[in-house]
């Protein structure tokens, strides 16, 4: 097993190719948007199992804490995913550990090494289309709203701020900082005109910000919801309902066929809200660590 701070352009490549045979085999991505980012950079420790110049088995160890691997499909029940765990609890004890989908045979190979459920990440989805009307958008009663597009040099700096005071108990979006916020920015899937901002005389009052990624085919893929905020000053207002109302609307005009979001399992307001605008569970996400004595 080969464990390193930094990857090899070659291993790098080796990674993204098992990555892709995983998607195309199990139907959804191991690794999320954080770890393959780290794939390109810092903040990370890999940890490889090579066949050749294969990589057949592969774990992501998160500065945070964060854990996320995959096994070749044609290595699967060979040892190795228990090989990985084993290397990342020596590692990090407390590691919180994704099983992205709850696929049964992840979820059980954690289980079966002590781990148990922390969190529960849902995935939501609402078709688009004239099946699944939109509801009006929802006005907010907040003085001096103005709605506007994302300017990187006019926005940038105070959306980190709000986006660190609406998630200051969030253990990963809250934590931020204004490099993430421009290395996502670079992302060849940023679109200024997907992030919607509410403004205010005082400041920045929220925004919902939209995810579409590019595809080959015809037909537009699912857009995601990618982060919704507001102020803690602002909250109480409306403020999320009518820049989300905006988004869904912008979106359905454009003719995205549906849209998607996340949102924590235990989050009952959220889950009021999405479901009022009629959105339906379409996937999950676990989260399992060690438990702890006493």
């Amino acid at each position: 097993m080969i464990t390193t701070d930094a990857l090899s352009a070659q291993r790098r490549g080796a990674i993204e190719s098992l990555l892709t045979a995983v998607i195309a085999h199990d139907g959804i991505s191991p690794l999320d948007e954080a770890a393959r980012l780290a794939l390109r950079g810092e903040g990370a420790t890999h940890l490889l199992i090579e066949d050749g110049a294969a990589v057949t088995g592969y774990a992501s160890l998160l500065e945070d804490g964060t854990v996320q691997g995959m096994v070749d499909p044609s290595h699967r029940r060979t040892g190795l995913g228990t090989a990985l765990l084993t290397a990342v609890l020596e590692r990090r004890p407390d590691a919180g550990v994704w099983a992205h989908g709850a696929l049964p045979g992840a979820v059980a190979l954690l289980e079966g090494q002590g781990l148990r459920q922390e969190r529960l990440l849902l995935v939501l989805r609402h078709p688009l289309d004239a099946e699944h009307p939109l509801p009006p958008v929802p006005a907010t009663d907040l003085p001096g709203v103005e709605v506007t597009s994302f300017d990187a040099g006019r926005d940038a700096e105070d959306w980190v701020a709000l986006n660190a005071a609406a998630f200051a108990s969030h253990p990963e979006q809250g934590a931020l900082t204004r490099e993430d916020l421009d290395e996502r920015l670079a992302e060849p899937w940023f679109d200024p005109e997907d992030m919607v901002l509410a403004r205010t005389p005082e400041g920045l009052a929220g925004f919902v910000w939209v995810k579409r990624e590019q595809s080959p085919d015809a037909e537009l893929p699912d857009a995601e919801i990618y982060v919704v905020a507001t102020a803690p000053s602002a909250q109480g207002h409306g403020v999320a309902g009518h820049l989300l109302g905006t988004a869904l609307q912008r979106l359905a005009e454009r003719g995205v066929p549906g849209v998607e979001l996340y949102v924590e399992g235990d989050n009952a307001p959220a889950l009021a809200l999405y479901e009022r605008w009629g959105f339906g569970v379409s996937g999950r996400h676990l989260q399992l660590r060690r438990a702890t004595e006493g």
